[in-house]
């Protein structure tokens, strides 16, 4: 609060604060609000929120009285970290229940879901809302688009505990009410919100129905659901359970591992094996899903050089390799059971300097592909009784990284949002293909960047599968190139090796599912053969997100034409290795996206004949 503040202020202080700072035309956030503190101090007046005065820009704007600044407009957003990624995401926890897993550095709350505390943000926004899945996603909406942020394209994560553990019914009527959620935002004639209790005595069958008429009316409502993230346990991927969350939209999975060793697994109770988690990874791939893999640094009976040692065997070994990666430094929690390890004296984390520089070495061994989401958990400090208390950690390592010349490659840290001050404005983005092979299959991460490779405006995961009818093995070739993945190659788009043959014998064949699995998944998901599918399982252009059908600013690189750019060049890939079909795990609210581009739905999935 300012010192000379002496009023509270009116509208009339809003359109002149806003009038001031727009004849000023501020090149820099620093400048912004220098200005506003200026003119509020010479009114004055306390500063109002950013909020009250977006809503009275808009309101001027409307009137005719100001012309639009894309540049204040920015500034004026609050926290637009939250749509840099080019989507709205929001969160939600549904109820408390019974877990299967029994890990011992789980807090465990009787009011929230396993693995939650009340005071945790997404935690404790769900608690007050009873864990409606309705109020949740409304209120969500509402409060990012007062604060400025578009939400036509949401990314909708469902967090707590097992997704796959809770009563089917229960998983459907959530879904159902959350699509519900923003369809009725803008519809004319609202439909009935429904409580789980009013599907006792009805079907699955009647619940699926009602669904698909929510996610029908979402392909083309105002708020859209673009993609569901659902969390769950490796030991509860099958090829039924996959059905059911791609029946329910999901197209991303949160997949605890926590340390690919089987000792410590063991030591923690963490309740399945390093091969289970490589099954499910391989049957989520199989049907074309993205992973989002938690790590766990600091657990007991590791120490700094295993952790860096166990996180790089997540890139080198053929059967792991996620899209996305959250480490989450272990904490002691009072309600779990390690805080009576550490109390008896059975563990002691290894410390805050041996944490750092394992943080360090995994930011640095991060490939291109993999995007680090998360390095920490939004668990209040209070509540932690051992363990990493630093909550800017991500902040921390980034500068340091950077005074020693270092810097970390992985998706996140390369989004153009992030670099825009380190490239031209004026670049042009150009195609770059990075392959590396998987247990099963090979991928390919074709990216817009610029030349320097230093900014991503966009990029598109391609799966295409080993060993499909009339195709000879013989080893992968090996493209030069500068990854750092001994086990990736590197190639400019339009590069003719691209086309090399697949059926690596550098891969192993996918063991881990049987036929009898890979049958199931054939006949469940409603592509027939999907060896002879070729896969995009992700799609996505970076920058603050603008709204469907509009333009973006220079800094954003929405609706550009760069994800038709990526999905031709995906088209082409798959041509040239011989793959009569291509299907995208496609979101309900992009499916007449991808309609425009030729697809047809097929299943849950959008689907395209290609020529050869």
């Amino acid at each position: 609060m300012l010192k000379n503040c002496i009023y509270m202020p009116t509208n009339e202080n809003f359109e002149k604060i806003i009038s001031y700072i727009l004849e000023k035309k501020p090149k820099t956030k620093a400048k912004f609000d220098d200005f506003r503190r200026k003119i509020c101090a010479s009114l004055k007046i306390c500063q109002p929120s950013n909020q009250k005065l977006l809503a009275c820009y808009h309101k001027m704007l409307k009137e005719g009285s100001v012309e639009q600044s894309k540049l204040v407009e920015h500034f004026l957003i609050k926290a637009n970290i939250r749509s840099m990624s080019g989507i709205a995401v929001i969160t939600s926890l549904v109820k408390p229940f019974m877990c299967p897993g029994k890990c011992v550095y789980c807090p465990t709350e009787v009011r929230m879901p396993k693995s939650y505390i009340a005071s945790e943000p997404a935690a404790a926004r769900s608690l007050r809302m009873n864990f409606d899945p309705y109020d949740l996603m409304q209120g969500r909406i509402l409060m990012l688009e007062r604060n400025g942020h578009p939400c036509d394209k949401i990314e909708y994560i469902t967090k707590g505990g097992t997704w796959n553990a809770y009563k089917l019914k229960y998983q459907y009527w959530y879904i159902l009410e959350s699509f519900r959620a923003c369809n009725n935002l803008t519809r004319e004639i609202p439909t009935e919100k429904t409580t789980e209790e009013d599907w006792n005595d009805k079907s699955i069958s009647d619940l699926q129905k009602a669904m698909d008429i929510e996610q029908k009316y979402n392909e083309t409502a105002k708020h859209r659901i673009i993609g569901i993230t659902l969390e769950t346990r490796p030991d509860a991927i099958t090829p039924k359970s996959i059905y059911h969350m791609r029946r329910q939209g999901c197209t991303r999975i949160e997949l605890g591992l926590q340390a690919p060793d089987d000792v410590i697994l063991k030591l923690v109770q963490r309740g399945h094996t390093v091969d289970q988690f490589r099954k499910a990874i391989l049957l989520l791939r199989i049907s074309g899903f993205k992973v989002d893999l938690h790590f766990m640094p600091d657990l007991p009976g590791t120490t700094p050089d295993h952790d860096i040692e166990m996180y790089e065997s997540l890139f080198s070994d053929l059967s792991l390799r996620p899209d996305m990666v959250k480490i989450y430094p272990n904490t002691v929690i009072p309600s779990a059971e390690l805080y009576q390890w550490l109390l008896d004296g059975r563990y002691k984390p290894y410390g805050k300097e041996g944490l750092y520089r394992a943080l360090l070495a995994m930011k640095l061994a991060t490939p291109r592909y993999c995007r680090i989401s998360r390095l920490i958990r939004d668990i209040p400090s209070d509540e932690i009784k051992a363990g990493n208390i630093i909550t800017n950690l991500r902040q921390e390592l980034e500068l340091t990284l950077k005074k020693t010349g270092q810097k970390c490659v992985c998706l996140r840290c390369r989004e153009v949002g992030r670099q825009m001050k380190n490239i031209s404005t004026d670049v042009a983005p150009q195609i770059f293909v990075d392959e590396y092979d998987t247990i099963g299959g090979r991928e390919y991460f074709i990216t817009l960047e610029d030349p320097e490779r230093i900014a991503v405006f966009g990029f598109l995961r391609l799966r295409l599968p080993y060993c499909y009818p009339g195709q000879k093995a013989v080893p992968a070739r090996r493209i030069g190139g500068d990854s750092k993945d001994p086990q990736a190659s590197i190639t400019k788009a339009g590069d003719s090796s691209t086309s090399v043959p697949l059926c690596s014998t550098s891969a192993q064949n996918d063991s881990y599912v049987s036929k009898i699995e890979k049958d199931q998944l054939d006949k469940l998901l409603g592509l027939g053969d999907l060896d002879k599918v070729a896969f995009i399982r992700e799609l996505h252009t970076y920058g603050q997100l603008v709204k469907i059908g509009m333009q973006g600013s220079t800094e954003s690189s929405q609706h550009k034409g760069l994800g038709k750019r990526l999905m031709a060049e995906a088209e082409k890939i798959a041509s040239k290795n011989k793959f009569k079909k291509i299907a995208v795990i496609s979101g309900v609210g992009v499916r007449g996206y991808y309609e425009k581009l030729g697809y047809e739905k097929c299943g849950t999935y959008v689907a395209k004949e290609l020529a050869i």
